[in-house]
């Protein structure tokens, strides 16, 4: 995917999405520990919510709570 223009300089990177049971939880426990919101928690229709969190040593990586499925 092409790095969308509010990130440009950007280098080229992989996302990783780790499932979590509730992104706002996660997302609160990352600001009190120190870390960084970079993207706020969102909703991502029909797929789920999802953040993206940096910690203090600067790595980053994406929350993902998954919608659940129904019939």
């Amino acid at each position: 995917m092409p790095i969308p223009s509010d990130a440009a300089g950007t280098p080229p990177n992989w996302g990783t999405y780790i499932t979590v049971d509730d992104v706002d939880a996660i997302v609160k426990k990352v600001k009190a520990l120190g870390g960084k919101v970079l993207l706020e928690p969102q909703d991502i229709p029909d797929v789920g919510r999802m953040a993206t969190i940096q910690d203090p040593q600067g790595a980053v990586l994406m929350v993902m709570t998954y919608m659940e499925m129904t019939d």
